[in-house]
């Protein structure tokens, strides 16, 4: 009899669990990172009789949660993936919709300047259209300035975003080292490890993969080891790691991520950091913002450095030779605190600058150039010396005294452009439209040969023809077919292309460009066509009341059309066309791998979900059928019961 009650009360006590377990899940279905929990029966050991085993009811084995741990894994991997992939894409539309708007961009006020500089070569002697030019400079100049600052603002958030997401890693990090200690508490207690607590510590573990890239390691007594990014240790066991986040030893503005561990070591892990939130700002400071704000500083450089160099060459309404219209930044040089030796960097061929950043180091024998973007070294031709400097990508270097091994700058050709460039020119008078030097031909002259009115080309100091003895240049046509200067200023001459001395005397060739070098002046391009005789001359001299002379200011506005850019190639809008295009590229790129990421995210989720995830129509059937077994358990006490009082009874009589 007693055997029956066992059996009753063992059903009993198993299908109340059951309904106890089946309202935990119904409680918690809309608790986030909650498993389904089932109870796990087994059939007690039976008893021995002559007749065979008799079976002595049931017991709880365990209660168990429905947890798959490669879907949970998957989860996270897309996790991270996803929430890298959105954040890129939310910060490069940032930059993408003001860079290529057409009244917050660049372009309008490229187009609103070269139309005044046009109107200048229309009518250089126009007080008004030279005073429009300047202004359309000084609203160009703004512009470049504003959208600089802009792009400093972005970053000046981006490193407070990265503090605030080290912030929210460590404070995970400390929660899962708590629970891995709690749960080492229940290493060998019978029951082991409540399920609440593991979900709870999975849940940890899922937040944190929305901020990088996690892995995990259970360890035998049930606690996690959590690894982030590419394999950097940030809890282990009880233990937390701290991430920090410091300024780069050179550049203060290019924060770095460090991991604290235990001990005080510390170890910078920035390009280790993928993955989730986290990654997703680092990725689009190093490929975005980085190279926007360098390429909007290139497009700057290329304007001034090439307008002032045309300016220079040529005569404002006074007489005077031009000066720099606009103010050109210099390379940014940031050097490590512990170099020994200094370095001065300054603009090589403009054409040939980049939006790359370098980095420059001394190993005690020689130095090496370091493309900081691909990781790639950069050839350095010339010997470092001011008379022959390092050349490189548009820079030109200069090693001064005292380098020592070790010593390392990082080098930013193009970042301060923006920032820097303002209109130095507030006179209209001081526009230089005309040009410096006129040409012509001897009216008594035999032959048929002319000679074309010629530009400076190359200013190389501040005297005018005017002032030098004599003041102008004769070139004599000789026989042999020889072009000779025959009358000029001590130390003329004709040079080639690249500045290399040819001599006071040239073969003659109709059509051929000739360059002519005026000391303290500079170098000066002029073309001859036709057939000249023996003796005739030609003049080169000061463009004195040349007022009306507009050759400066056509070849100035011949600038917007000309492909001095990248590599020889591409104008200056082209150039700024290619920022557009470079961020609206990789925008569509991240908006893509993001609803890419989205879906494998969604059907990831739903898979984990199908396993762990509550279904309410399961429980209330699982809740009704364990009632009636439950009242079947019942029932067979009341049975048990009953059959003792008959025993009873029957003794009695």
């Amino acid at each position: 009899m007693a055997s029956i009650i066992n059996t009753g009360i063992s059903a009993l006590n198993a299908f109340k669990r059951q309904m106890e377990t089946t309202g935990h899940n119904i409680a918690n279905v809309n608790t986030e990172g909650y498993s389904r929990q089932r109870v796990q029966l087994a059939a007690r050991l039976p008893q021995s009789s002559p007749q065979g085993f008799i079976g002595a009811g049931v017991d709880v084995a365990s209660i168990q949660r429905s947890y798959d741990v490669h879907l949970a894994s998957r989860v996270r991997d897309y996790t991270a993936a996803f929430q890298e992939f959105d954040v890129y894409h939310q910060r490069a539309t940032q930059i993408d919709n003001v860079i290529a708007d057409a009244s917050a961009g660049l372009d309008d006020m490229l187009a609103q300047f070269f139309a005044a500089v046009n109107d200048v070569a229309d009518d250089p002697s126009s007080i008004a259209a030279r005073g429009v030019m300047i202004n359309r400079a000084e609203q160009l100049s703004d512009r470049f300035n504003a959208l600089n600052g802009w792009f400093e603002d972005i970053r000046n958030q981006l490193n407070r975003d990265l503090e605030s997401e080290v912030d929210e890693i460590n404070a995970i990090a400390r929660s899962l080292a708590d629970v891995n200690a709690r749960i080492g508490t229940f290493n060998g207690v019978v029951g082991g490890i409540p399920n609440d607590i593991l979900d709870q510590r999975d849940k940890l573990v899922d937040d944190l993969s929305k901020y990088t890239n996690v892995t995990t390691l259970e360890q035998s007594d049930g606690s996690m080891n959590v690894f982030i990014g590419t394999g950097q240790a940030l809890v282990v066991g009880g233990t937390a790691n701290a991430l920090a986040v410091i300024n780069n030893p050179q550049a203060a503005d290019h924060k770095e991520i460090i991991i604290q561990q235990t001990g005080g070591l510390t170890v910078t892990v920035t390009s280790q950091m993928t993955g989730g939130s986290f990654g997703g700002l680092l990725r689009f400071r190093d490929e975005i913002l980085d190279e926007s704000q360098n390429a909007l500083g290139r497009v700057a450089i290329g304007v001034g450095s090439y307008f002032n160099a045309e300016h220079n060459s040529g005569m404002d309404l006074d007489g005077d030779l031009g000066g720099d219209f606009f103010a050109v930044a210099a390379p940014q040089v940031l050097g490590s605190p512990g170099n020994s030796g200094t370095i001065s960097v300054n603009l090589g061929n403009v054409a040939n600058l980049t939006t790359h950043e370098y980095r420059l180091d001394f190993d005690g024998a020689s130095w090496s150039l370091t493309d900081l973007d691909s990781g790639g070294s950069v050839a350095l031709s010339g010997a470092g010396t001011p008379a022959n400097p390092f050349v490189a990508d548009g820079m030109s270097i200069v090693i001064g005294a005292g380098a020592a091994a070790g010593d390392s700058y990082r080098l930013r050709p193009t970042r301060n452009g923006a920032f820097d460039i303002a209109t130095l020119v507030s006179d209209a008078r001081d526009v230089a439209a005309a040009e410096a030097v006129r040409s012509s031909a001897t009216a008594a002259n035999s032959g048929t040969a002319s000679i074309g009115a010629g530009a400076m080309t190359t200013r190389t100091g501040s005297t005018k023809l005017a002032a030098q003895v004599p003041s102008t240049i004769t070139l004599t046509y000789q026989a042999g077919n020889q072009l000779a200067i025959t009358g000029a200023p001590a130390g003329t001459q004709f040079v080639d292309a690249n500045g290399a001395a040819l001599g006071a005397s040239v073969a003659y060739n109709s059509g051929q460009t000739y360059r002519v070098d005026i000391p303290g002046l500079g170098v000066f391009d002029f073309g001859m066509s036709g057939t000249p005789a023996v003796n005739d001359t030609f003049t080169l001299a000061d463009n004195t009341g040349g007022v009306g002379d507009n050759r400066n200011a056509r070849r100035l506005a011949d600038l917007q059309n000309a492909s001095l850019m990248i590599g020889g190639t591409a104008t200056f809008a082209n150039t700024y066309g290619a920022l557009i295009a470079d961020v609206g590229t990789k925008t569509h790129q991240a908006d893509n791998n993001a609803t890419v990421q989205e879906h494998l995210l969604s059907q990831a989720e739903a898979a984990k979900s199908e396993v762990s995830g509550v279904n309410l129509d399961e429980e209330a059937a699982d809740l009704v059928r364990f009632q009636q077994a439950y009242q079947a358990a019942a029932q067979v006490i009341n049975v048990a019961n009953t059959l003792f009082d008959s025993l009873l009874s029957a003794v009695r009589r």
